[in-house]
C-alpha cells in the first residue's frame, strides 16, 4: 500500500497528531459545541437538547434523532445564521404532500470545509499526471461537480467537466479520448452507460457517487475499462462529502473530524457495535448554517472491524445501501440565493 492516506489531513484538522485518543477529545469538543450552538440559534433544537454538555460521546446516544420529515416540514428552524451569511440554498422537492421542500443552508465556511475534504480525498486516488473528467453537473457555483474541480485544483491535477455531453455519448467519448482524461467521476448509471458505448476508452480509474453502486455497475465498469474503482458516499445534508474509500477497496473511510457517524437498529435506535449492520445515523462537528443532530439517513451500513490495510486511523464504514435503495443526487436540488 503506497498511497497516502487521509491522517495528515486529519493531524492538520485536530491540530495534533492524529490517534483515535486525539480524534475523540476533539470530537467531544467539537460536539458539545455544536449542540451549544444549535440549541441557542435553531428554533427547532432549542427545546430539543440538554443544558449543559456532555462527558462523554456515548452520552449523545440520549439524544434524540433527526428526521428527514422534520427538516421538509420547516427548514428555516434549522437555519443558525443570518440570512446575510447563506452563500447557497440547495432545495429539493418531496414527491409527497405537494409543497413540501427540504432546505439545506451553506456558510461560505461550510463550503470550504467540502472542497478541503475533496482536495485531500482525491489525492487517495489520482495525482498531477491524472486529467479527472467530472460527470456531475458543475455549472453552479459551490454544485457537487464545481466544488469537486475546486479540491482537484488545489491537489495540482486538471479537470474538465463533461456533464452537459451526457444526452450524446458518443461525442461524449471523443471529448475524453481528444482531451487525455485518464480518470472519471460522476453517477454510477451514467459511467455504466459510457462504459457499454465506449468500452475501448483508456481510463484507469473510476469515482462512483451520488447514487447506489450494484454490483452489474462495479462489474461492468472493470470489464469494459480495466479500471480500479473507488466509491464516495455523502448526501447534501453531509455537506455534500461524507466518506470515501481507499487502495483497500474495503469500504469508506469517513471525514470524522467533521462528521461523527453512528450506526443504530431502525426499530429501537439503539446504538449497535463495530460488525453489526443497522442505520447509518450522523451529527455535523462544524457546520455554522445547519448543523444536524442525529440524522437519520435511511441507509444501512456497519461499522467494520479492525484496522484497514491501507494504514488509517480513520474507520471503515461498509458499503452503503438502504431498504429502497434510494437515489440520492447531492447538490442537485434547486439553487437558490
Amino acid at each position: 500500500m503506497s498511497r497516502p492516506t487521509l491522517d495528515g489531513w486529519m493531524s492538520r484538522k485536530l491540530g495534533a497528531p492524529f490517534t483515535r485518543a486525539s480524534l475523540e477529545a476533539y470530537q467531544l469538543r467539537a460536539l458539545n459545541e455544536t449542540l451549544a450552538w444549535a440549541r441557542t440559534h435553531a428554533a427547532y433544537y432549542r427545546d430539543r437538547l440538554p443544558q449543559g454538555g456532555l462527558r462523554t460521546l456515548s452520552e449523545l446516544a440520549a439524544l434524540p434523532f433527526t428526521t428527514p420529515e422534520a427538516l421538509y416540514a420547516a427548514p428555516y428552524d434549522f437555519l443558525c445564521v443570518s440570512p446575510r451569511e447563506v452563500e447557497r440554498i440547495v432545495t429539493v422537492e418531496t414527491s409527497g404532500s405537494a409543497g413540501e421542500k427540504k432546505r439545506l443552508f451553506f456558510t461560505r465556511d461550510d463550503l470550504e470545509l467540502c472542497v478541503d475534504f475533496f482536495d485531500f480525498g482525491m489525492r487517495l486516488m489520482v495525482d498531477g499526471t491524472d486529467k479527472v473528467g467530472i460527470l456531475f453537473p458543475a455549472s453552479t457555483p459551490a454544485s457537487v461537480g464545481d466544488q469537486l474541480a475546486k479540491g482537484l485544483a488545489r491537489a495540482g491535477v486538471p479537470s474538465l467537466p463533461l456533464f452537459p455531453l451526457i444526452g450524446e455519448l458518443p461525442r461524449l467519448a471523443e471529448t475524453i479520448r481528444r482531451e487525455g482524461v485518464t480518470f472519471l467521476a460522476g453517477f454510477p448509471t451514467l459511467l455504466t452507460a459510457l462504459a457499454e458505448a465506449a468500452p475501448e476508452l483508456p481510463i484507469r480509474g473510476v469515482l462512483l457517487s451520488a447514487d447506489y453502486v450494484s454490483p452489474a455497475c462495479r462489474e461492468t465498469l472493470r470489464k469494459a475499462w480495466g479500471a480500479e474503482l473507488f466509491e464516495h458516499y455523502g448526501m447534501t445534508e453531509t455537506g455534500l462529502g461524507g466518506a470515501v474509500s481507499c487502495e483497500a477497496h474495503r469500504g469508506y473511510h469517513p471525514r470524522e473530524a467533521d462528521l461523527l457517524f453512528e450506526i443504530v437498529d431502525p426499530a429501537t435506535g439503539r446504538p449497535l457495535p463495530p460488525g453489526e449492520r443497522g442505520e447509518l445515523v450522523f451529527t455535523t462537528l462544524t457546520r455554522e448554517a445547519m448543523p444536524l443532530i442525529r440524522y437519520r439517513t435511511g441507509d444501512f451500513s456497519r461499522i467494520l472491524p479492525g484496522p484497514c490495510p491501507c494504514g488509517t486511523g480513520l474507520l471503515t464504514l461498509d458499503w452503503v445501501g438502504d431498504r429502497g435503495v434510494r437515489k440520492r443526487i447531492p447538490g442537485a436540488g434547486k439553487d437558490k440565493r
